[in-house]
């Protein structure tokens, strides 16, 4: 049973800038450390980096608060063996999914040059 939907856009121009500015404190901030070394290996790719960051959108959305009572990195965007995202959920943002009873998460990204966007289904 669907418990929550959530997307997300972010124009990439607007990350590109931000990253360019504040890097480490943009990406420490919002990324786990096992992201942001993801983030090193793609060599700070901009639609790796806004991906990441409207998937965690995306499901904050999906929970039905968005980043009231958790943060960014409450939410881990991994991928599997085959590239496919994964979401990991830790903390406060674990405490509403199960709150919510949702006991999986299907998240979708995708990019252009200019944008990316994120979908995210909670079950």
């Amino acid at each position: 049973m669907i418990k929550g939907t959530g997307v997300d856009i972010v124009k990439l121009e607007r990350i590109e800038k931000i990253v360019a500015s504040k890097r480490d404190h943009f990406l420490g901030k919002l990324f786990t450390s096992t992201e942001r070394n993801y983030i090193i290996e793609k060599n700070f790719h901009i639609g790796t980096i806004g991906g990441m960051f409207a998937a965690k959108e995306a499901v904050s959305k999906s929970l039905g608060t968005g980043f009231l009572n958790f943060w960014p990195c409450n939410i881990e965007i991994l991928k599997n063996e085959t590239g496919k995202p994964y979401v990991n959920l830790t903390g406060n943002a674990l405490i509403r999914a199960q709150e919510m009873n949702i006991e999986n998460i299907q998240i979708s990204v995708s990019h252009t040059s200019e944008y990316a966007i994120a979908f995210c289904i909670a079950e």
